[in-house]
């Protein structure tokens, strides 16, 4: 039975206009499915064509790794404020060029290729953008500052978090980026964003493809932040953490999948701590071969997977259907990989025995708490 109720915590949108490596780096191929318009209208139509679909009470857009042209912008150290602001502007022109898009969804002012009509900017419960997190405190502030005003204030009440992408690293980088002491005070700030709400931050991290160090060093992270933010005293809320993904752990095709040593010691560790969530979500980009087919496939893959996740994030793990990405890995077509992955997480939930409240945290309940998402 299709749950009453869903907030899909993970969807990436963009129009017609943002789909060169321009816009996105990782946009190389012109030919590739993902190179094209992903506006709402084209996720309201992918979602119509599950029977859940109707269960649908809105989503929360993912920043959708912009182009850069480089790690850190040219700013000189004796820069003044407005020779700053001016060399942000031009280094994060495509991550500012995302929340003018953000902003006509919530002010519902479509241009030609944005892909939205009226009255969908009101599915948009929150926005996860990206933000330099890597950059000196005074830097990133100033970056905030021309985000929020670009943003304008009907968007900036909506953005609910923050994600920095850590997978695709050099060996070794993550843990020089997230142990430094300016990326600490960065994600410790976050505490007194959204007029103390608190702002959340979005983990990325690939254990498949980059190994394991990454997530161990955003575990050791984590407890940096613990550290600060009791040092700072009761001024903020604590941050909120939520891992996408299932921290893309590998999954095997054609047997149970067992997890790895590393990500069950890092869910050890990581699941005492109330502010920190994980995203069921994903995992159609992991598999070995080809994607299991079927939903029963699918679960049996993951059967040793997702229970020990439950375990570790009991009322902190939620749904998220990564479209349209997880058209990259999905078996069943463009159009019916949402409701595919939907019926997957049914089935977790059914023999994982994951019911009652305990179910309506999954489908939306977790996203609301971790972002701070109002109905």
């Amino acid at each position: 039975m299709p749950p009453s109720r869903i907030l899909d915590s993970h969807i990436h949108l963009w129009p017609s206009t943002s789909t060169t490596s321009k816009d996105h780096g990782w946009m190389t191929d012109p030919d590739h499915f993902l190179a094209k318009r992903h506006g709402i209208t084209d996720y309201k139509s992918v979602v119509s064509a599950s029977p859940a679909g109707s269960s649908l009470s809105g989503f929360v857009y993912v920043e959708t790794d912009r182009y850069l042209p480089s790690r850190t912008p040219d700013i000189s150290p004796t820069a003044s404020g407005g020779e700053t602001k001016k060399a942000l502007e031009e280094w994060a022109k495509a991550p500012l060029e995302e929340l003018r898009f953000l902003r006509r969804i919530v002010a519902e002012t479509p241009q030609e290729g944005d892909g939205f009509e009226g009255g969908d900017g009101r599915k948009m419960k929150g926005a996860v953008v990206w933000a330099p997190f890597h950059l000196a405190p005074s830097v990133f502030q100033a970056y905030l500052n021309i985000a929020e005003s670009v943003a304008g204030e009907r968007l900036w009440e909506r953005i609910v978090g923050f994600r920095y992408l850590l997978q695709g690293k050099e060996a070794g980088e993550v843990k020089k980026l997230v142990g430094s002491a300016d990326w600490v005070e960065n994600i410790v700030s976050l505490g007194k964003g959204r007029q103390g709400q608190g702002w959340a931050f979005d983990v990325g991290v690939d254990i498949h493809r980059d190994g394991p160090e990454p997530l161990g060093a955003v575990s050791e992270m984590i407890q940096k932040v613990r550290e600060q933010e009791t040092e700072n005293g009761m001024d903020a809320k604590p941050v909120r953490f939520v891992l996408n993904h299932l921290c893309k752990h590998a999954l095997t095709s054609s047997s149970r999948t067992e997890p790895t040593k590393e990500w069950q010691a890092a869910l050890e560790t990581l699941g005492p701590d109330q502010n920190v969530f994980m995203k069921l979500s994903g995992a159609f980009n992991e598999f070995d071969n080809n994607t299991p087919s079927t939903a029963s496939d699918i679960v049996s893959s993951l059967s040793s997977v997702v229970p020990r996740v439950f375990e570790a994030f009991p009322e902190r793990t939620m749904f998220g259907s990564d479209w349209p990405v997880c058209n990259v890995g999905g078996p069943a077509g463009e159009k019916a990989n949402w409701g595919l992955w939907i019926d997957s997480v049914e089935l977790l939930l059914k023999e994982a025995k994951v019911e009652g409240k305990s179910k309506d945290s999954v489908w939306w309940g977790a996203a609301s708490r971790a972002y701070g998402v109002q109905w």
